[in-house]
Protein backbone atom coordinates (compact mmCIF):
# COMPACT_ATOMS: atom_id res chain seq x y z
CA UNK A 1 0.00 0.00 0.00
CA UNK A 2 1.48 3.34 -1.54
CA UNK A 3 0.96 5.97 2.02
CA UNK A 4 -0.49 9.38 0.76
CA UNK A 5 1.83 12.19 0.53
CA UNK A 6 1.12 15.11 3.09
CA UNK A 7 1.27 18.55 2.05
CA UNK A 8 2.27 20.64 4.15
CA UNK A 9 4.34 24.10 2.40
CA UNK A 10 5.62 26.92 3.56
CA UNK A 11 3.62 29.75 2.48
CA UNK A 12 4.00 31.73 -0.17
CA UNK A 13 4.69 35.68 0.23
CA UNK A 14 0.84 36.25 -1.42
CA UNK A 15 -0.82 33.99 1.38
CA UNK A 16 1.28 35.38 3.92
CA UNK A 17 -0.20 38.74 2.81
CA UNK A 18 -3.56 37.21 2.90
CA UNK A 19 -3.03 35.51 6.20
CA UNK A 20 -2.03 38.57 7.90
CA UNK A 21 -5.06 40.31 6.39
CA UNK A 22 -7.54 37.52 7.50
CA UNK A 23 -5.63 37.71 11.14
CA UNK A 24 -6.74 41.77 10.96
CA UNK A 25 -9.96 40.99 10.34
CA UNK A 26 -10.33 38.21 13.26
CA UNK A 27 -8.75 41.11 15.51
CA UNK A 28 -11.92 43.09 14.91
CA UNK A 29 -14.25 39.91 15.85
CA UNK A 30 -14.48 39.94 19.68
CA UNK A 31 -15.05 44.07 19.64
CA UNK A 32 -18.02 42.63 16.72
CA UNK A 33 -19.15 40.17 18.88
CA UNK A 34 -19.59 42.54 21.42
CA UNK A 35 -21.39 44.87 20.15
CA UNK A 36 -23.55 42.39 18.82
CA UNK A 37 -24.33 40.95 22.09
CA UNK A 38 -26.38 44.32 23.06
CA UNK A 39 -29.19 43.10 20.73
CA UNK A 40 -28.47 39.37 20.59
CA UNK A 41 -27.95 36.99 22.91
CA UNK A 42 -25.36 34.61 22.42
CA UNK A 43 -26.58 31.36 20.99
CA UNK A 44 -28.97 33.30 18.82
CA UNK A 45 -26.10 35.40 17.14
CA UNK A 46 -23.69 32.09 17.05
CA UNK A 47 -26.91 30.36 14.89
CA UNK A 48 -26.74 34.06 12.71
CA UNK A 49 -23.05 34.25 12.31
CA UNK A 50 -23.53 30.32 10.93
CA UNK A 51 -26.10 30.71 8.41
CA UNK A 52 -24.39 34.54 7.32
CA UNK A 53 -21.19 32.36 6.75
CA UNK A 54 -22.73 29.94 4.71
CA UNK A 55 -24.22 31.67 2.54
CA UNK A 56 -21.18 33.75 1.43
CA UNK A 57 -18.97 30.85 1.61
CA UNK A 58 -21.72 28.33 0.33
CA UNK A 59 -22.21 31.26 -2.45
CA UNK A 60 -18.51 31.62 -3.69
CA UNK A 61 -18.45 27.79 -4.06
CA UNK A 62 -21.47 27.58 -6.50
CA UNK A 63 -19.71 30.25 -8.23
CA UNK A 64 -16.90 27.94 -8.65
CA UNK A 65 -18.62 24.69 -9.49
CA UNK A 66 -18.10 22.98 -6.20
CA UNK A 67 -20.22 20.18 -5.61
CA UNK A 68 -21.56 20.12 -1.98
CA UNK A 69 -23.39 17.01 -2.02
CA UNK A 70 -22.82 15.17 0.87
CA UNK A 71 -20.65 11.75 0.95
CA UNK A 72 -21.14 9.30 4.05
CA UNK A 73 -17.47 8.30 4.03
CA UNK A 74 -16.56 12.23 4.94
CA UNK A 75 -19.55 12.36 7.53
CA UNK A 76 -17.80 11.43 10.58
CA UNK A 77 -15.00 14.38 9.84
CA UNK A 78 -17.85 17.26 9.35
CA UNK A 79 -19.70 16.36 11.90
CA UNK A 80 -16.41 16.45 14.14
CA UNK A 81 -16.15 19.93 12.41
CA UNK A 82 -19.71 21.20 13.39
CA UNK A 83 -19.42 20.57 16.50
CA UNK A 84 -15.80 22.16 17.17
CA UNK A 85 -17.43 25.43 15.00
CA UNK A 86 -20.14 25.42 16.96
CA UNK A 87 -18.49 25.19 20.29
CA UNK A 88 -16.07 27.90 19.34
CA UNK A 89 -18.91 30.18 18.42
CA UNK A 90 -20.51 29.84 21.20
CA UNK A 91 -17.67 30.17 23.86
CA UNK A 92 -16.36 33.12 21.52
CA UNK A 93 -19.45 34.54 22.72
CA UNK A 94 -20.97 33.75 25.80
CA UNK A 95 -17.03 35.03 27.02
CA UNK A 96 -17.07 38.03 25.52
CA UNK A 97 -20.22 38.86 27.31
CA UNK A 98 -18.74 38.16 31.02
CA UNK A 99 -15.79 40.34 29.67
CA UNK A 100 -14.22 43.09 27.62
CA UNK A 101 -13.89 43.64 24.12
CA UNK A 102 -10.05 43.99 24.23
CA UNK A 103 -9.53 41.39 26.88
CA UNK A 104 -11.61 39.24 24.58
CA UNK A 105 -9.39 40.04 21.54
CA UNK A 106 -6.17 39.41 23.73
CA UNK A 107 -7.12 35.90 24.85
CA UNK A 108 -8.67 35.18 21.52
CA UNK A 109 -5.33 35.56 19.38
CA UNK A 110 -3.72 33.38 21.51
CA UNK A 111 -5.42 30.10 18.86
CA UNK A 112 -2.01 30.68 16.50
CA UNK A 113 0.03 28.83 20.12
CA UNK A 114 -2.22 26.38 20.43
CA UNK A 115 -2.23 25.40 16.65
CA UNK A 116 1.23 25.24 16.74
CA UNK A 117 1.09 22.74 20.14
CA UNK A 118 -1.53 20.97 18.54
CA UNK A 119 0.58 20.71 15.18
CA UNK A 120 3.77 19.05 17.19
CA UNK A 121 1.57 16.18 17.67
CA UNK A 122 -0.87 15.71 14.61
CA UNK A 123 0.95 17.23 11.84
CA UNK A 124 3.90 16.19 9.83
CA UNK A 125 6.87 18.17 9.35
CA UNK A 126 5.29 20.63 12.32
CA UNK A 127 7.12 19.56 15.32
CA UNK A 128 8.12 22.18 18.30
CA UNK A 129 11.39 23.66 18.04
CA UNK A 130 13.62 25.82 20.38
CA UNK A 131 11.93 29.00 18.31
CA UNK A 132 8.33 28.07 18.42
CA UNK A 133 8.77 27.06 21.80
CA UNK A 134 9.95 30.70 22.19
CA UNK A 135 7.33 32.29 20.42
CA UNK A 136 4.93 30.29 22.62
CA UNK A 137 6.28 31.76 25.90
CA UNK A 138 6.28 35.34 24.15
CA UNK A 139 3.30 34.99 23.32
CA UNK A 140 1.71 33.60 27.32
CA UNK A 141 4.17 36.21 28.55
CA UNK A 142 2.58 39.47 26.72
CA UNK A 143 -0.77 38.16 27.54
CA UNK A 144 -0.01 38.28 31.05
CA UNK A 145 1.51 42.03 30.71
CA UNK A 146 -1.49 43.11 29.15
CA UNK A 147 -4.13 41.82 31.75
CA UNK A 148 -1.91 42.24 35.02
CA UNK A 149 -2.97 46.14 35.29
CA UNK A 150 -6.65 44.99 35.70
CA UNK A 151 -6.24 42.22 38.12
CA UNK A 152 -7.51 44.23 40.50
CA UNK A 153 -11.26 45.97 41.20
CA UNK A 154 -14.91 45.70 40.93
CA UNK A 155 -15.82 42.95 38.23
CA UNK A 156 -12.24 41.32 37.82
CA UNK A 157 -13.81 37.80 38.66
CA UNK A 158 -15.99 37.90 35.95
CA UNK A 159 -14.00 39.40 33.64
CA UNK A 160 -11.63 36.25 34.69
CA UNK A 161 -14.36 34.01 33.82
CA UNK A 162 -15.06 35.74 30.63
CA UNK A 163 -10.94 35.64 30.01
CA UNK A 164 -10.99 31.81 30.54
CA UNK A 165 -14.17 30.74 28.25
CA UNK A 166 -12.57 32.93 25.48
CA UNK A 167 -9.03 30.97 25.92
CA UNK A 168 -11.08 27.91 26.08
CA UNK A 169 -12.67 29.02 22.44
CA UNK A 170 -9.34 29.77 21.16
CA UNK A 171 -8.30 26.09 22.06
CA UNK A 172 -11.39 25.13 20.22
CA UNK A 173 -10.42 27.15 17.21
CA UNK A 174 -6.84 25.85 16.99
CA UNK A 175 -8.32 22.34 17.19
CA UNK A 176 -10.61 23.05 14.35
CA UNK A 177 -7.66 24.76 12.03
CA UNK A 178 -5.33 21.99 13.07
CA UNK A 179 -7.93 19.16 12.33
CA UNK A 180 -8.72 21.42 8.60
CA UNK A 181 -5.13 20.88 7.64
CA UNK A 182 -5.69 17.33 8.25
CA UNK A 183 -8.64 16.40 6.18
CA UNK A 184 -8.22 19.05 3.32
CA UNK A 185 -5.98 16.72 2.36
CA UNK A 186 -8.94 14.09 0.76
CA UNK A 187 -11.67 17.12 1.17
CA UNK A 188 -12.33 20.36 -0.79
CA UNK A 189 -11.28 23.10 0.97
CA UNK A 190 -15.25 24.34 0.58
CA UNK A 191 -16.51 21.56 1.29
CA UNK A 192 -15.08 21.51 5.00
CA UNK A 193 -16.52 25.03 5.19
CA UNK A 194 -19.54 25.15 3.66
CA UNK A 195 -20.66 21.24 4.64
CA UNK A 196 -19.89 21.99 8.57
CA UNK A 197 -21.64 25.02 8.74
CA UNK A 198 -24.49 23.75 6.86
CA UNK A 199 -24.75 20.79 9.68
CA UNK A 200 -24.43 23.18 12.43
CA UNK A 201 -27.40 25.94 11.61
CA UNK A 202 -29.75 22.55 11.09
CA UNK A 203 -28.97 21.45 13.99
Amino acid sequence: MIEKEFRNEDPSGKIIVLILFVVSLLGAGSLSVKIGLQGFPPLKMALLRSILGLIVVGGIGFCYGVSMRLRFEELPRLLLLAALQALHTITMNVGTQFTTASRSTICHTLYPVFVVLFGHFWLPGDRLSPTKLLGILAAFGGMFVALAPNLQGVGVVEHLIGDLIVTLSACLLAFRITLTKLFVQEIYPYRLLVLPSEIRATV
